[in-house]
């Protein structure tokens, strides 16, 4: 017999502990109503869990967001419903107007009401919106579709072809080599800060190489110009007046990025110094202009103008001015040593790719012993010891000719040409014309065209499904009364009364078809909730059995490991007597 270790009530005290566990679990699921209350409790069932709770709440804020979009549908639907209401009583008194027993008067009368219901189209059109947002005068859109299609088709005819070459000889020549491919892309994005930029990528062939890695004049090249149509079109158009002569600048401005970036190591160039080239190339204009005067100070010359994409400004930008000033200097400082310019730095740095901006300035400095600067550091010193406050006055023109003339916004501008500047309505008609050749491959790019749909319409994009691509498009069309073909009707005699009973009746019909669509929406719609409920249903029901815990199973459980606790704590003091038992081997 031993007593310093009591086998039996150490096996009861496991026991009683794992007992005392088991009652202490059920009491936490059965309080609970779950039976994972810790990731110790089931680690795979967790996780699943937590995967579908996260599809639930997906789906069930899915179809919250379908019901917020047939909201929108049915404020659009209800709006065009007056519409056409109002557009009904405008043919029912073009009709009435077009009888000739109408004396003067009565179809001033008519006219007058006309007018009035037409201008209600418009209000109609115009402030009607759904959280704030415009639904049926094309709110969301900056620029007219048909502008964009003219972009798009003029782009495709001349404009890039035009600019190209224009750029290259102003650049010194360069050409692409024959395997450059570029994609043109459109957006329409408001929320976007650049208006247009290039993306590039090189692949150089290990013969073509030479050093750090870049491009040669054999290396092939992967361009994307990406337009962002939704900046198109300037809120302030004082320095190019229409809609074409600002876009040509973002054009020029981007087309100096490609033709430099696939024949140049042109990501090892300073930042500013390739958005100052492409400023001067497509000549200063009085954005630039405005933000000079405004400069106060040059210090900031060498700011960093961006955050690596080489985008076109949308607006008044002093780094830009500052980059654009820079690069003019240069060019002025070349010529007046006995060179041709900065085309000159450009084919220097084609010819030498592995070279630094610093390197091609030395370069200079041997060629034209006259030049005052032999890097980036003395250039950027000697400009700012020259170019003082004062004479970043756009109207003082101390140092630098940034006068008028300067304001071209054109594909080639008069800073770097010397001469007359193209614009693009020089170069094509705003509206370009079935007959016009078409260039689908510019001088030495092979162009992939990535069009917009062709569409009248802004579109509000559903989140319809709990995970990412899971949307759909809903779309308004413009329901004012120029879109509508209302806005000038006149009923002051039968024949133009009778124009206006066709008008009503396109009118009509476009405003069918509106409601039509939304109609279409909504029903698709109802669909996606009840599609949408039958899946969280059965996800949560999928859930609940891996989380949720069986009242009667595991009352059960409850039970059994409480009356064993209750047995094992009994035994536990039966066995602690027994090693009494020594005691009377001792009497």
């Amino acid at each position: 017999m031993r007593i310093n270790h009591n086998i039996m009530a150490i096996n009861n005290y496991r026991q009683l502990t794992s007992n005392n566990n088991q009652v202490s679990k059920s009491l936490e699921k059965l309080s609970s109503g779950q039976s994972i209350n810790r990731a110790g409790d089931n680690a795979a069932g967790l996780a699943i869990s937590e995967k579908m709770r996260g599809q639930i709440r997906g789906l069930d804020q899915a179809g919250a967001n379908a019901r917020d979009a047939i909201s929108l549908i049915q404020t659009a639907e209800g709006a065009l419903s007056e519409t056409h209401s109002i557009v009904q009583r405008i043919r029912e008194l073009s009709v009435q107007a077009a009888n000739d027993v109408n004396a003067t008067a009565d179809r001033e009368a008519i006219q007058s009401e006309i007018d009035q219901l037409a201008k209600e189209v418009d209000r109609i059109g115009n402030t009607t919106e759904f959280n704030t947002k415009k639904l049926l005068n094309q709110g969301n859109a900056s620029v007219s579709v048909a502008d964009q299609q003219n972009l798009i088709s003029s782009l495709k005819k001349w404009w890039l072809d035009e600019a190209e070459q224009l750029v290259s000889a102003s650049l010194g020549g360069l050409l692409a080599p024959a395997n450059t491919n570029m994609t043109v892309e459109f957006s329409n994005d408001p929320s976007s800060t650049y208006a247009a930029y290039v993306e590039g990528s090189f692949t150089s062939s290990p013969a073509d190489t030479v050093g750090t890695p870049g491009i040669t004049g054999t290396a092939g090249t992967n361009l994307t110009l990406k337009i962002n149509l939704a900046y198109a079109q300037p809120t302030d158009t004082q320095d190019g007046g229409t809609y074409f002569q600002y876009v040509d600048r973002v054009i020029a401005h981007e087309m100096t990025h490609a033709v430099m970036m696939r024949t140049m190591n042109f990501a090892d160039l300073p930042i500013w110094f390739n958005e100052g080239v492409a400023e001067f190339m497509h000549g200063a204009d009085e954005r630039l202009e405005t933000s000079i005067a405004s400069l106060g100070s040059i210090e900031n010359v060498v700011a960093n103008i961006g955050d690596g994409s080489y985008g076109a400004w949308n607006g008044d930008s002093n780094d830009y001015s500052t980059a654009y000033l820079s690069v003019r200097y240069l060019d002025d400082a070349i010529k007046d040593a006995g060179g041709t310019g900065i085309s000159e730095v450009i084919t220097h740095l084609k010819n030498n790719p592995t070279e630094t901006l610093d390197a091609a300035l030395l370069a200079m400095k041997t060629a034209h012993a006259g030049l005052g600067f032999n890097s980036v550091a003395t250039w950027v010193s000697t400009f700012k010891t020259t170019v003082t406050t004062a004479s970043l006055n756009a109207t003082t023109r101390v140092v630098l000719n940034i006068g008028a003339e300067a304001d071209t916004g054109s594909i080639l501008g008069a800073d770097a040409a010397g001469g007359t500047a193209k614009t693009a309505e020089t170069i094509m008609p705003e509206t370009a014309g079935s007959g016009a050749p078409e260039v689908d491959q510019p001088l030495n790019f092979t162009v992939t065209w990535l069009d917009l749909a062709d569409s009248a319409a802004q579109s509000f994009n559903i989140q319809i499904g709990a995970n990412t691509g899971q949307s759909m498009a809903v779309s308004t069309s413009d329901m004012r009364a120029d879109a509508l073909g209302i806005d000038n009707l006149k009923v002051d005699s039968h024949t133009s009364a009778s124009a206006a009973i066709s008008s009503c009746d396109s009118a009509i019909s476009m405003v069918s078809a509106e409601r039509s669509r939304l109609g279409a929406y909504q029903n698709r719609l109802e669909h996606t909730i009840k599609n949408l409920e039958s899946a969280s249903e059965n996800l949560n029901a999928s859930e609940s059995r891996i989380r949720d815990v069986d009242m009667a199973r595991e009352m059960m459980a409850f039970t059994k490991n409480n009356i064993l606790s209750q047995a094992a704590q009994a035994m536990l003091s039966q066995a602690n007597q027994q090693p009494q038992g020594v005691l009377q081997l001792l009497a």
